[in-house]
């Protein structure tokens, strides 16, 4: 048998593989894509996660809160949120800081208060300032007593994965739109107000 003849069979199969790995490769690019962007998620919730938690802390600390005029408590608390979250736009373009004083008057839980800064249209879910606290469905109701009060910080965030244009029948609307808070009392103070 001639050497030539051998070889032959095989010629037929020459570039296969290139041909299977190249009907694969956009699977492949978009299950990396897909991954990567599922990590990014994790780290901005966890990150937004940790702003509601840290600023929730800070203004639990204060006896009373100014806002308005030069010495404006709020302008600080939200350059905090902004630091922490960095490098997200939390308080910008890319989402929402929302902090509310919550109070038991005898009448049930009250928004005494609220200021928020970021985009606006992001309400917040525990209800608008000077109306009843609405707590959602998944957060415990704290139990507050009368006299007694809470600060809530809701973080919201804005995000565009990247796999959303190729993906966005099957992914849930949490995906591109994160949602965080902290429940925290007031350290010093029963009922943390706001001045002028």
């Amino acid at each position: 048998m001639n050497p030539s003849e051998r070889t032959l069979p095989c010629l037929g199969r020459r570039g296969v593989a290139a041909v299977e790995f190249a009907i694969m490769l956009p699977f492949l690019l978009t299950l990396t894509l897909a991954t990567v962007d599922f990590v990014s998620l994790l780290r901005d919730n966890l990150r937004i996660e940790r702003v509601a938690g840290e600023v929730a802390t800070l203004v639990s600390q204060y006896e009373t809160l100014r806002a308005g005029g030069a010495a404006n408590d709020f302008t600080d608390i939200f350059d905090v949120a902004a630091k922490i979250a960095d490098p997200l736009t939390v308080t910008a373009s890319g989402g929402t800081v929302i902090v509310s004083g919550l109070a038991e008057t005898g009448t049930g839980p009250t928004v005494l208060w609220q200021q928020s800064r970021g985009l606006p249209g992001n309400l917040s879910a525990f209800g608008a300032a000077g109306g009843r606290v609405t707590f959602p469905a998944a957060v415990p109701d704290p139990v507050l007593a009368p006299g007694q009060g809470a600060v809530v910080v809701e973080v919201f965030l804005q995000r565009q994965p990247w796999t959303l244009p190729l993906l966005q029948e099957w992914l849930p609307a949490s995906y591109a739109r994160l949602w965080s808070f902290a429940v925290q009392r007031p350290r010093l103070v029963g009922i943390l107000r706001v001045t002028a």
